[in-house]
């Protein structure tokens, strides 16, 4: 009865999702369908703040992005999942980074390798949703990286370049002082003038307290000696207009689902010979790992499937396949990433760095060595997430090995350990069973039998598997329901390292790669209360401090580096309300 009882939880908790997510997509959609249009509001979009616009090999990109509102620039729920792709001149991908959007925000980094020749890049931002619009609408903003060991890029005599710092702290200030009334939002320092490694205090004063409830970002570094581009600041963003209207019913391009739940994978089951039936198969998608994910899909009328992963995780080996009979009368093909057109896309080709720069830049790479040696002593440190129960927690039953006789065999493990789990060997193919007191005969159907998160259909690899790299087996009895599909049973193996790699092949099995979203980070911050500490350690910083979720209504403090010269304090971000903040000022640090 306790079973029973479990079944139409699950069911209705499947039913509920299911009607929620259809719920959710047709407000989304908000579609007004005349004669031959389905016009749709595409209510979204992308700002990002970076920590520079120039970089040299061996500094790191660092940004953070706001997923917002298109028409009044307040936090956007749609997606949670977006994009980041650093475009070169041949518009080409350099890299590409995908980020989990929390609250509507995200943070990543990218390291400049050397492998990545000097010139002028793009940094692109967007969401899968935003790619439904017609015109350009993604995020992007100008990046120049500068490589001083790759010499063979041509000369560029167009390329203009002020090469008087006062000049560029000028025109910052000029360009972003006053975007926000000073009665509104106030930067404070402790004072204007720092020596090497003191501590700078600042903090933010606001005669509306809901300027300061938000999302924000903060960055202290050096004034670049080096020719940059300013960003656009959140302020100017907001006035920014898009066109929000999309026929999808007239586009002429692929339509673009939003990714509501999280990750997005989708594919299609094809019948080999062009006959069989497609529709409503079951497919089984493993994450394999410690914090594993296991789902199990139903594919359309057309053969096509959707998988939603919504859990943080590191591991990105995947296997998709078919669980119905017959399987290998079919294969399975998932579907290409997004690929946008760049060919638009207008950046500076054949830059290069003039000769009179030659000695900022060596001193710069220098800085960027000694800062890269000394790596270790200054790591940030990883946010791991929360470790999320197994789907069939609590129901199963746990059996730790290690409180047993251990054993090297299955055979010997399920007869003298696991007295629930018996075998059946059919056409030199072993299946195992849940025995279950409660029902005579015995149900003929199959347990799921997972080891690692990862779905086995051919079971001789766990009799064939040494038992001694088993850490537990979890076991339930009688009828599990998951999904839309019912099992006798379930047993799940775990091993000590999550090593267990299967030799399953076919064309109805498809194991793959796919890149995960980047690792929040807490970034380093150097501590020299005590000076002593640290005082063999160089301290080259040019980035003081970044954080990308300052809070505004707390003190905030850092210290600064061996580093003398002009720093630029710059905060970014907007209110709950979708107030766009933008503060820029600055100090010296002297010896």
């Amino acid at each position: 009865m306790r079973r029973l009882h479990f079944f139409f939880i699950k069911l209705n908790t499947f039913i509920l999702d299911r009607l929620k997510h259809i719920v959710i997509l047709f407000v989304l959609i908000n579609a007004t369908i005349t004669k031959a249009q389905q016009i749709v509001s595409i209510d979204e979009t992308i700002f990002l703040h970076a920590n520079a616009t120039t970089f040299v090999s061996g500094e790191t990109l660092l940004y953070k992005i706001h997923c917002l509102k298109s028409t009044d620039k307040t936090p956007s729920t749609i997606s949670k999942i977006a994009y980041v792709e650093l475009i070169d001149e041949a518009k080409k991908i350099v890299f590409k980074n995908k980020i989990n959007l929390e609250s509507s925000t995200g943070q990543a980094e990218y390291f400049i390798p050397t492998t990545v020749k000097t010139g002028k890049y793009k940094l692109i931002a967007y969401t899968q949703w935003m790619l439904n619009k017609l015109d350009s609408s993604f995020f992007e903003t100008n990046i120049t990286i500068i490589n001083p060991y790759i010499s063979d890029e041509k000369q560029n005599s167009n390329v203009i370049i002020n090469t008087d710092p006062d000049k560029f702290i000028k025109n910052i200030k000029s360009t972003n002082s006053n975007i926000i009334p000073p009665n509104n939002i106030k930067l404070i320092l402790n004072k204007n003038k720092f020596k090497n490694r003191e501590i700078v205090s600042l903090n933010f004063k606001s005669d509306d307290n809901t300027i300061t409830e938000g999302s924000f970002s903060l960055s202290v570094r050096k004034i670049e000696d080096l020719p940059f581009e300013n960003q656009i600041s959140a302020v100017d963003f907001s006035f920014k207009q898009e066109n929000n209207f999309v026929d999808l019913q007239n586009s002429k391009t692929k339509i673009y689902l939003p990714e509501l739940r999280g990750e997005k994978l989708s594919g299609k089951l094809i019948a080999k010979n062009n006959t069989d039936k497609v529709e409503n198969k079951t497919i089984a998608f493993s994450l394999p790992g410690k914090n594993f994910i296991f789902k199990i899909i139903r594919t359309d009328n057309t053969g096509s499937f959707q998988i939603n992963i919504n859990q943080v995780d590191s591991n990105s080996e995947i296997t998709i396949q078919l669980m119905d009979e017959d399987v290998n009368n079919y294969y399975i093909k998932l579907d290409e990433e997004a690929i946008i057109d760049y060919t638009k896309l207008l950046i500076t080709e054949n830059y290069k760095l003039p000769p009179n720069f030659k000695e900022i830049l060596i001193n710069r790479s220098i800085n960027s060595q000694i800062e890269n040696a000394y790596y270790a002593s200054k790591t940030d440190k990883i946010i791991i997430p929360k470790e999320n129960p197994t789907f069939f927690h609590p129901l199963a039953k746990k059996y730790i090995l290690d409180d047993y006789t251990r054993f090297n065999t299955l055979k010997e493990t399920i007869k003298e350990v696991t007295t629930e789990v018996y075998y059946k060997q059919i056409d030199n193919k072993s299946f195992l069973h849940v025995n279950d007191p409660n029902v005579f005969p015995q149900q003929p159907d199959l347990p799921l039998v997972l080891i690692d998160g990862l779905y086995l259909e051919n079971q001789n690899e766990l009799f064939e598997y040494n038992m001694k790299n088993v850490f537990k087996i979890e076991i339930i009895t009688g009828r599990y329901f998951l999904g839309s599909k019912f099992f006798n049973g379930l047993i799940s193996f775990t091993t000590f390292n999550n090593a267990f790699k299967s030799s399953q092949s076919g064309s109805s099995i498809i194991k793959s790669t796919i890149q995960r979203p980047q690792p929040k980070k807490t970034y380093y911050k150097v501590n020299y209360s005590d000076l002593n500490i640290n005082k063999r350690i160089p301290d080259f910083r040019n980035q003081l401090i970044w954080n990308p979720e300052v809070d505004l209504r707390n003190i905030n403090t850092f210290y600064t580096s061996d580093v003398s010269g002009t720093f630029e304090i710059k905060l970014e971000g907007f209110a709950k309300n979708g107030t766009p903040v933008s503060l820029i000022e600055t100090f010296e640090v002297n010896e």
